[in-house]
């Protein structure tokens, strides 16, 4: 069922810490990652004058960050990209943005599409992404990297991507790419890119964005938002397993908001569960679900836009549950509420 999200009190929260089946293929853990390539990613997140933000922080993280998938709301986030994706996936020429390490990208051929193009800012983790692909879809790193395979990569910031491959995709997909915007501005600079490189065409015959990004939250509730996060982190952060911090988007950060728009700035960190040697921290930002719907018709997508419903259902659930208990996934439906939402928006004329 779909529809759009209205009054939304629930937080973007941390995940209870449970044990993931590791042994499991939906999660893979393995990655190729060699010394020359760590010494690459160090020496990429020293450059912090030419590189943007958000490669500086993933560039060394590449080589762990695989390890976030072992989070059992993973499964629910899984689910629902699939879902989300469906209508939209067979044989179509998928872009996928923010595509980190190639989860998705993967995911995206072996739900039917045609062909994918991951595009991430961080050359640590196309770098990760392209071993580790090679391996799982049976390519050798050449395919994956010139493009006479079905999956390739390369580097990319989705602020100033401009047009892909001709553009004139089917299906653009953005798991974990919009909550990396400070403001309207860059919302706006990422969907004006997203446009440009979709099929035209109205009445369905035109591409497809499917986003996955923070909880939708109006703009009047996003300081109990805060709260209630605060609240349940502060008395619980061991038991969730995965920090998250909301804080003021000028609090030591010199990216300040355009026009005294308001949002939080999040701090989110899996050494809790993890520890410090497999674990990552990085920062994100939350902006209200109205920023998100204005950013989209500014950049040129015009046609229907909804936000999905998030739920778990049939063999997903009971697999998921399998592994990660059901206690889990009754708690995290019925008393806390997905920690995502997912955006759809059609192209258009």
């Amino acid at each position: 069922m779909r529809f759009t999200i209205k009054n939304i009190y629930s937080a973007f929260l941390p995940i209870p810490s449970l044990s993931l089946n590791l042994s499991s293929s939906r999660f893979p853990l393995t990655t190729f990652v060699t010394h020359s390539l760590i010494d690459k990613m160090n020496t990429s997140a020293k450059n912090t004058e030419t590189t943007p933000y958000e490669a500086t922080q993933y560039n060394a993280l590449a080589p762990k960050y695989q390890n976030i998938k072992r989070i059992p709301a993973t499964y629910v986030e899984t689910a629902n990209v699939r879902a989300a994706t469906a209508p939209f996936i067979h044989n179509a020429r998928v872009l996928d943005l923010a595509c980190g390490t190639g989860y998705y990208s993967r995911k995206l051929l072996e739900w039917g599409a045609s062909s994918v193009v991951g595009v991430d800012v961080s050359e640590g983790m196309i770098d990760v992404a392209s071993s580790s692909s090679s391996s799982s879809l049976t390519l050798t790193p050449q395919q994956v990297s010139d493009g006479s395979g079905k999956l390739k990569f390369q580097v990319g910031d989705a602020r100033t991507l401009g047009v892909i491959e001709g553009g004139n995709f089917d299906l653009i997909s953005a798991v974990w790419l919009l909550n990396y915007a400070t403001n309207l501005s860059e919302l706006t600079k990422m969907f004006s890119n997203i446009s440009k490189n979709l099929k035209s065409g109205g009445g369905g015959g035109g591409g497809v964005f499917v986003g996955l990004t923070t909880r939708p939250v109006p703009r009047a509730e996003m300081v109990p938002h805060k709260v209630l996060n605060d609240n349940i982190r502060v008395k619980k952060a061991e038991t969730w397993g995965m920090d998250v911090r909301y804080c003021d988007l000028d609090d030591n950060d010199n990216r300040k908001l355009d026009g005294g728009l308001k949002g939080w700035r999040v701090e989110i960190s899996t050494e809790t569960k993890f520890g410090k040697e497999d674990g990552v921290a990085f920062t994100t930002f939350h902006l209200p679900m109205e920023d998100y719907e204005t950013a989209a018709r500014e950049g040129g997508m015009k046609g229907k836009l909804e936000w999905l419903e998030v739920k778990l259902e049939g063999e997903e659930r009971k697999e998921a549950e399998r592994d990660a208990g059901e206690q889990y996934f009754r708690e995290y439906f019925g008393g806390l509420g997905p920690h995502f939402g997912i955006l759809v928006i059609e192209r258009g004329d």
